[in-house]
């Protein structure tokens, strides 16, 4: 009788496990815009788990070289005070480095936790629904209508 009962609560538990899973995938979008002399390139690759994204990583490059000195300096100001408010959220690594005239931006959010609700409440992270879970075939969808190309 032990034996049965420890058995159904191995199958139940093995069936929960496996409804939670799902499987395991990346997939990376890219956009390619240059607005007013600036030309910027921008690579999100989203990790999941089934639907549900886990992790979030993007890469900015940003293209600098049609603006005087002066007004580079501006910029990377600008663009340090941007990941300095990134690197201020729990659950987020940002960096921001400038190699000859480009300013690159790696960004990489865990999901989970109060992580994306910290990041919208901020106006950091743009999130069309709740805060909790991000789907990845609706991210897929947003990005794809803003202009980016999935690439894998």
């Amino acid at each position: 009788m032990k034996r049965g009962r420890c058995l159904i609560v191995l199958l139940a538990a093995a069936l929960t496990l496996g409804a939670c899973g799902g499987k395991k995938q990346s997939v990376v979008y890219t956009l390619e815009q240059e607005n007013d002399g600036l030309k910027m390139t921008d690579t999100m690759k989203l990790e999941a788990r089934g639907d549900s994204v886990e992790k979030m990583e993007e890469t900015i490059s940003m293209d600098m070289a049609a603006f005087d000195e002066d007004t580079q300096k501006l910029m990377v100001e600008a663009y340090d005070s941007l990941v300095e408010s990134y690197q201020a959220v729990d659950g987020v690594e940002c960096t921001g480095t400038t190699t000859d005239s480009v300013y690159t931006i790696q960004i990489a959010i865990d999901t989970s936790g109060d992580t994306v609700a910290k990041l919208a409440e901020q106006g950091l992270l743009q999130v069309e629904g709740s805060t909790d879970g991000i789907s990845l075939e609706k991210t897929g969808q947003s990005l794809e209508a803003g202009g980016y190309t999935k690439t894998e």
